[in-house]
């Protein structure tokens, strides 16, 4: 299992990832598609002398482009998807996180089953053939109802990747989200073979990373990853302190203990 850190490639920080012990980093795809193909093939090689791996990236789509509702412009999402996608597989990123809560959401009034079409037909029509194209997977990331109102549980958004039914379109697991939302650990039992990619930050601490002895049971956590057999990555995803180096070592050296321990 791979551990990652949630950090813009446009970050300066990246230059001190080789003390960090991460072993890639999560950037931000409405980020990528902001800047030139010139500007992200610099990061990319910076990255290179880093001996540094952008395996992932997050916020796939800006909240200006709605994916749901009767201001759904697909010719805008598909040329979107393909710019971004491309500038993605400059960094050789594996993995796009569809969050997205604003762009993502039902608009009030508008039929819910509407918008379960418009979804289904966003991530098999549009975003599988692109994702095939530049050898990316895509994963839907369950949020908490406070940052939108679908597929706010893994359970949600298993249905939709099951009818999708394409191995571009998976799940990814964020530990602080299912915890907001009372959702069982146990739920992903029912999820090895669609889930591809985590993100974990603590519910009981403020979104905060991981740390020893802030109340968490990480353990059972990652005791459920690996009886499902889960190899992906685990992405920190939250606060790290004062001192976002000093907290992200920390963090992650205190994540290998616990996977360490379940071996």
């Amino acid at each position: 299992m791979k551990i990652g850190v949630c950090l813009s490639v446009f970050d300066d920080k990246i230059k001190r990832l080789p003390e960090l012990g991460a072993d890639y980093i999560e950037t931000n795809l409405t980020q990528l598609s902001e800047h030139s193909f010139s500007e992200i093939s610099e990061r990319k090689k910076l990255l290179s002398t880093l001996g540094a791996e952008c395996y992932s990236a997050n916020c796939l789509f800006p909240g200006d482009i709605r994916l749901t509702g009767k201001d759904v412009d697909y010719g805008r999402i598909s040329e979107y998807i393909e710019d971004v996608f491309a500038k993605a597989a400059i960094l050789g990123l594996k993995i796009a996180v569809f969050g997205s809560g604003k762009a993502r959401s039902v608009p009030d009034g508008f039929s819910r089953d509407a918008a379960h079409d418009q979804l289904k037909r966003l991530l098999g029509d549009i975003i599988a053939p692109a994702a095939e194209k530049h050898g990316i997977v895509c994963c839907i990331e369950p949020l908490r109802h406070q940052e939108t109102n679908v597929f706010n549980t893994c359970t949600d958004a298993a249905k939709l990747i099951r009818e999708v039914d394409s191995d571009r379109i998976r799940l990814l697991v964020d530990l602080y989200h299912m915890d907001s939302e009372n959702e069982p650990r146990e739920t992903l039992l029912g999820c090895g073979d669609i889930l591809s990619h985590a993100h974990i930050a603590s519910a009981k601490n403020s979104r905060n990373i991981p740390q020893p002895g802030d109340g968490e049971d990480y353990g059972e956590f990652f005791s459920i990853l690996k009886k499902i057999g889960y190899q992906g990555g685990i992405s920190l995803e939250g606060g790290a302190g004062e001192d976002f180096c000093a907290g992200v070592s920390s963090s992650i050296a205190y994540l290998r203990t616990i996977i360490n321990d379940l071996a």
